[in-house]
């Protein structure tokens, strides 16, 4: 239980960080970010999520029922996200992904510490 509890707050802080870091002109990159399990999904929507927040929904609602064993995935299909993550706007020159990936150890040292309490 411990595991897959950790898995789920590391997936949703992943997915919300990077979401969170997308750059914004009308939302459309920000809302085709797509969290599933198992393999990933590079599907698109007209979908333009400004805020973030019916995204990182998307994403928690996807995780919900997450049991440790498969992948979770992030995934974007829009033909120019690898533009933006390799730092094409001002609005995030360092990119998304990459630097969300940097944190990963400790994103999953406080999850652990959190469930072990």
């Amino acid at each position: 239980k411990n595991c897959d509890l950790a898995a789920r707050k590391v997936g949703l802080e992943m997915a919300s960080r990077i979401v969170m870091r997308t750059p914004v002109k009308l939302g459309r990159a920000r809302g085709n970010w797509n969290t599933t399990i198992g393999s990933a999904s590079y599907a698109t929507t007209e979908a333009f999520d400004k805020a973030g927040a019916a995204t990182i929904a998307k994403s928690a609602a996807a995780l919900s029922a997450f049991r440790c064993g498969p992948s979770i995935w992030i995934a974007n299909g829009l033909p120019y996200i690898g533009r933006l993550e390799d730092g094409s706007s001002t609005q995030a020159p360092a990119g998304m992904v990459g630097v969300t990936t940097v944190e990963f150890q400790g994103l999953v040292n406080k999850a652990a510490a959190e469930v072990q309490r």
